[in-house]
């Protein structure tokens, strides 16, 4: 596979949770490198459709490339998963008979210096999914209060010395904004070290990440969505990569197929996990985390 496409995590177990097959309609709601979407296409080949969404404008001018051989099964969206509804009524597409909602940032993101998702780029503190939100990482930084951003870094972040960054970065930006990745790296590299495996910066990142693109808010409004608008039988497959959202997503779909009348089953009630021969292979796979219910 080409290097600008992201690998796609748990492929077999997601096409086989999913149980799709020919003529059925499929909602990729984070289309991102399109690997899975190809092997969605593929499953469902002659005639099924796919809808493919990302907040990403840049994946999606990319994937229409990449999936240019489907283009006539294949309806492209920029826009947010939790607006899934919304934009599946707009493209038409209605007897949805899977939904994919995978929560991995792709090779193209991490790569692209000048979007900040990688402590190790250059690029500007910017972190956003689209150019379309007015919110930074940059700006949070540079203008959220010592107790605001320790509540982030400990509860997004799930980061113990959360105080001690936020401390770190109120003294440096009183001396000089902090522009850049390697700006902030610097910062939590002063009060940290270079200590474990973990580089200090991981768990920072990721709570700004994640505020800046209310990540975790989104995926409480789309899973509901996402039951409501598929056919009986259908099923949803979400992919993880960390616990916070792991932890959403679990108790949404427990809640739902506890109910009186319930909404969905759970097709696997313990979640899966990458494979170790997959994650020799593809090591950004280890945290991945998949879940999938059917509608009753």
């Amino acid at each position: 596979m080409d290097k600008s496409i992201h690998i796609p995590v748990m492929i077999d177990e997601v096409i086989g949770g999913l149980n799709l097959k020919s003529g059925d309609s499929v909602v990729d709601a984070t289309i991102g490198g399109g690997g899975h979407a190809l092997e969605i296409l593929r499953a469902t080949a002659p005639d099924g459709k796919l809808l493919g969404i990302d907040w990403d404008k840049q994946a999606i001018a990319r994937i229409a490339k990449y999936l240019s051989k489907n283009k006539s099964r294949v309806t492209l969206k920029a826009g947010n998963y939790k607006d899934i509804k919304k934009i599946a009524y707009e493209s038409g597409i209605s007897e949805i008979s899977g939904i994919l909602l995978d929560l991995g940032l792709s090779w193209d993101q991490l790569k692209d210096g000048d979007r900040g998702f990688s402590f190790s780029s250059q690029g500007a503190l910017d972190m956003r999914f689209s150019d379309q939100e007015a919110l930074t990482a940059g700006d949070i930084v540079n203008t959220w209060s010592e107790n605001d951003l320790a509540h982030i870094f400990k509860t997004y972040g799930e980061e113990r010395h959360a105080a001690r960054a936020a401390q770190l970065i109120i003294a440096a930006r009183k001396r000089a904004p902090i522009l850049t990745v390697s700006d902030l790296v610097d910062v939590v590299l002063r009060g940290a070290g270079r200590r474990g495996r973990v580089h200090p910066a991981t768990r920072i990142f990721q709570a700004l990440r994640i505020t800046t693109n209310r990540e975790l808010e989104n995926i409480e409004l789309a899973l509901p969505e996402m039951i409501s608008m598929l056919k009986i039988g259908g099923r949803i497959a979400v992919i993880t990569f960390h616990s916070l959202e792991d932890r959403i997503v679990k108790n949404c779909f427990k809640s739902e197929s506890r109910k009186d009348n319930p909404s969905i089953k759970l097709i696997n009630k313990k979640v899966i996990k990458p494979s170790r021969e997959e994650v020799l292979e593809n090591p950004a796979s280890r945290s991945a985390k998949l879940r999938v219910v059917e509608k009753l």
